[in-house]
């Protein structure tokens, strides 16, 4: 017994030093928010940080315990969730016991609990890989205690969990050499991880070589595959049968959505994404314009608002009057058409009109015009000013850094080397995918810059914290490439190591 403690001291001093480190960075940042003016409304009773998206995550847990009533009354809670529910599960375990405020402080222990558990396997692994002493405990202790990794372990958002549970179906992989139940536990992170956040599906990659060199048989590895994902397909069965029909993972934009969120609304946003518009400078436009036109006001300086979106002369005569033509229609549309059945008992339209059909043939025609007379700025300016924006920055997100400590030459200079930290660890999960790593860190490394390459190229509307994922897992990545970049350093030196 005491030899077991010894062995496991390190990865519990790691551990604890994570968990102290997360609480209080945290804890800090609650206190100054509180403080301030305006700051103090975004901390929901001085527990945790609030966020647009998160009531879709904690009503809906609040409504099936009953404490929500006015949830149960809302005449679309049939209608398919947009929502994977794996998140849920987290606020649910203490909901079953304690009530909602409670029940939100347990939700960032277990939140920052899960990341201490990251930490700590991330150095077993370390230790399995014969990883340099001084580099595995730097890098660990980095990891450890740098709050550009814990950022969102008080926010009740999936991104409070699905950065740690990536890492940890890595290291599984990693770790199922030496024993198959690694095997097991990072299947079924992979599949706690597929249920909270399916576009994460491609972190599974790192289980594949392990699951082919156990098995040696592709039904078998597709059986354990379509196993782990079992729960993401009940709850996406169970939301086309609400619906009626196929429906998306992520069903964003549909025909029956009562508020601005149909197909008109998803046809401006891709317009808009060709140009490179961010979704802080779209959606305050679009808005706006919903909520006048609601009340009835038509206006055409809302259309010269979205026009001027546009990158500054690259909109003929022709496709400036159409665009502004296009808007107000849907503008007229949302009056005359949309409004009437937003406030009729069946609470809105149920399919998309013949005006929403030529409002999106026309917006159709106006995007692909304008992605043909200007390829270089849609294909590659944009997709490389949206992987800027992802990559080159301190990820110091929490209002701490960002406004109350923000210009004092130290904060400058810790952002300064928090940002380097950042740009290098992404550099390291591209690096991953050339050199001669583990299979796992190669094939998890290619699915992370694909999912860079979708986020950039494809979604372009993006947050910062999306790419956390692939953050925790560059940690991974780092320790591998500097090891195999100092390994001519360490055959001539090798008393270094």
């Amino acid at each position: 017994m005491a030899h077991r403690i010894a062995r496991f001291r390190t990865h519990l001093l790691l551990g604890l030093l994570a968990f102290a480190s997360a609480q209080g960075w945290n804890r800090w940042n609650i206190e100054v928010m509180l403080a301030a003016p305006y700051a103090r409304y975004n901390v929901r009773a001085e527990r945790v940080l609030t966020a647009t998206d998160d009531a879709s995550y904690l009503a809906a847990v609040d409504a099936t315990l009953g404490d929500r009533p006015d949830k149960e009354q809302e005449r679309f809670r049939q209608r398919p969730d947009l929502r994977a529910p794996g998140y849920r599960l987290w606020y649910l375990l203490p909901r079953l016991v304690m009530g909602p405020l409670p029940a939100l402080t347990v939700l960032a222990l277990l939140q920052c609990a899960l990341y201490a558990c990251a930490v700590m396997l991330l150095w077993e692994v370390l230790l399995a890989y014969a990883i340099v002493p001084w580099w595995r405990t730097t890098l660990s202790v980095l990891f450890a205690t740098l709050p550009l990794f814990q950022g969102f372990l008080f926010h009740t958002l999936t991104e409070g969990v699905t950065p740690a549970l990536s890492l940890l179906v890595l290291c599984c992989a990693l770790l199922a050499h030496r024993h198959p139940r690694w095997l097991w536990w990072g299947l079924a992170c992979w599949s706690l991880l597929v249920v909270t956040r399916p576009a994460l599906a491609w972190v599974g990659l790192a289980l594949l070589p392990v699951l082919w060199q156990r098995t040696r048989s592709l039904p078998r590895v597709a059986g354990l595959l379509l196993l782990a994902l079992a729960p993401t397909a009940l709850w996406w069965a169970g939301n086309m049968v609400r619906a009626g029909g196929w429906v998306g993972l992520h069903p964003m934009y549909r025909a029956d959505e009562p508020g601005i969120a149909r197909p008109t609304h998803g046809a401006f946003w891709d317009l808009a994404k060709s140009w490179g518009v961010r979704g802080e400078d779209f959606h305050p436009v679009m808005e706006g314009a919903y909520r006048a036109a609601l009340q009835g006001e038509v206006d055409a300086r809302a259309a010269d608002d979205f026009v001027h979106l546009a990158p500054r002369g690259t909109l003929t005569a022709t496709q400036d009057s159409a665009i502004r033509a296009v808007f107000m229609r849907w503008q007229v549309f949302t009056r005359d058409a949309l409004a009437p059945a937003l406030a009729s008992p069946q609470g809105t339209l149920t399919h998309t009109t013949p005006e929403e059909e030529a409002i999106l043939a026309s917006l159709a025609h106006i995007t692909t015009e304008w992605r043909s007379d200007h390829p270089l700025h849609h294909h590659v300016l944009v997709p490389l000013s949206v992987l800027k924006r992802l990559v080159a920055h301190s990820n110091l997100n929490l209002y701490l850094f960002q406004q109350h400590l923000r210009g004092r030459s130290w904060m400058e200079a810790i952002r300064w080397c928090a940002a380097g930290l950042h740009l290098w660890l992404f550099t390291c999960v591209l690096l991953a995918v050339f050199l001669h790593l583990p299979a796992p860190v190669r094939w998890c490394a290619v699915g992370a810059c694909c999912y860079l390459f979708y986020l950039a190229y494809v979604q372009r509307g993006v947050e910062e914290r999306y790419t956390l994922p692939v953050l925790f897992i560059g940690v991974a990545c780092a320790a591998f490439v500097v090891q195999l970049l100092l390994r001519p350093i360490l055959a001539t030196h090798p008393a270094r190591t």
